[in-house]
């Protein structure tokens, strides 16, 4: 996400989303996630709409989502938010569905192997 988003941001991620083959991955990038936690909610929100609207049609959205944060406390009270909904507080609060760890000192040559491995999940 750039550092000034289009107002549009999300309904363009969801109409995007919509628009996408029945069997699909995505993987959504967030640098500085600790300062975008609204906009997060609601693109993680969209995917959740789209996916749901998707698999009453018998299809698979996945949608991996990887959050580049300086700061590790941000991520435990997200789902306290008063912009977080309902429903993503129930998703959140399932088991699996979130994982988060610091990642080790890597050597720049590592970086490209471990978003290709992202996307083949």
């Amino acid at each position: 996400l750039a550092n000034r988003l289009p107002a549009d941001t999300v309904q363009q991620w969801k109409a995007w989303l919509s628009g996408l083959a029945a069997v699909s991955k995505v993987l959504l990038v967030v640098d500085y996630a600790e300062t975008r936690q609204k906009t997060l909610l609601e693109l993680l929100e969209a995917a959740l709409q789209v996916q749901g609207a998707k698999a009453k049609d018998v299809s698979s959205l996945r949608v991996h989502v990887l959050c580049l944060a300086r700061d590790g406390s941000w991520w435990d009270d997200l789902k306290f938010l008063p912009e977080c909904s309902a429903l993503m507080r129930t998703w959140m609060s399932g088991t699996g569905n979130w994982g988060h760890a610091s990642l080790p000192p890597w050597a720049s040559t590592d970086r490209p192997s471990a978003f290709q491995d992202a996307l083949e999940d």
